[in-house]
């Protein structure tokens, strides 16, 4: 996979979390999406592997722990960094199709990141 900073940068302002400034984080079902932001991550940033946190999303008839498991190996992220999932009772006449292995939030908690990322945002895009 080719890591690109601006494809990661746009990324990130269109997908990322912001509403706060002290941490960076983005959600997704897409396994290559987040895959790839957890890599951009790596590479152009100075991060601690160990405050990279997951919070999963999933629905009642969807196994945590394999779930978990899925997230964690692709992500390449330990399950000691995955915080509580959250546990969706579903609706089967609303939501259809279902993501396989839940939806997943990726965190880092830095408030300096969070400021590189949206200065370099501001500079390249706005």
């Amino acid at each position: 996979m080719e890591l690109n900073k601006e494809l990661g940068l746009m990324l990130y302002w269109a997908e990322g979390d912001k509403s706060g400034d002290y941490f960076v984080a983005l959600t997704n079902s897409d396994y290559r999406i987040l895959k790839y932001f957890v890599a951009w991550l790596r590479k152009y940033f100075e991060i601690e592997e160990k405050r990279l946190k997951c919070r999963l999303y999933i629905w009642k008839v969807l196994d945590e722990k394999k779930s978990k498991q899925f997230w964690s190996k692709t992500l390449n992220i330990p399950l000691n960094q995955f915080t509580k999932s959250y546990i969706s009772k579903s609706k089967p006449k609303i939501r259809k199709i279902r993501h396989n292995n839940g939806i997943c939030r990726v965190s880092y908690g830095s408030k300096k990141i969070f400021g590189e990322i949206f200065k370099e945002i501001k500079r390249k895009f706005i």
